[in-house]
């Protein structure tokens, strides 16, 4: 979905190419390609704001009373291998997990995006230390 969503060309031709490619359907009009790109933005929008939600119930479950559940400050490390391709699903997952920790522990987050290099427990590593 990112290169169909980066895709700001006035013809969205990456978006025409992308489906004759995968899926053998050539010829797509402008207008398709046009509904094809808004689809691809809501459904990734949708996605990211249902893993900040995510996260938000992780931190506040795995805090239990530590610094969630006294409205302290919770450093949480995201990967940035999808993260990296795709500004807006980081904007949304991040502004979704900080207004759902405000609203049901009123703790405020520190969020660190790893680099597309970085593993997993880089992330973990990261987000323990800040």
């Amino acid at each position: 979905m990112a290169p169909i969503m980066e895709d700001t060309s006035s013809d969205f031709r990456t978006v025409e190419g992308i489906f004759a490619a995968e899926f053998g359907i050539s010829g797509i009009s402008l207008d398709d390609r046009k509904v094809i790109r808004s689809l691809c933005e809501i459904v990734a929008g949708r996605a990211s704001r249902l893993a900040g939600a995510l996260l938000a119930a992780l931190v506040c479950k795995a805090a239990g009373s530590s610094a969630a559940a006294q409205g302290g400050p919770i450093s949480v490390a995201l990967s940035g291998v999808l993260f990296d391709t795709n500004v807006q699903l980081y904007e949304n997952t991040v502004s979704t997990l900080e207004l759902y920790l405000a609203q049901h522990s009123g703790a405020t987050v520190d969020v660190h995006l790893q680099n597309r290099c970085a593993d997993l427990f880089g992330a973990a590593v990261n987000a323990a230390s800040l």
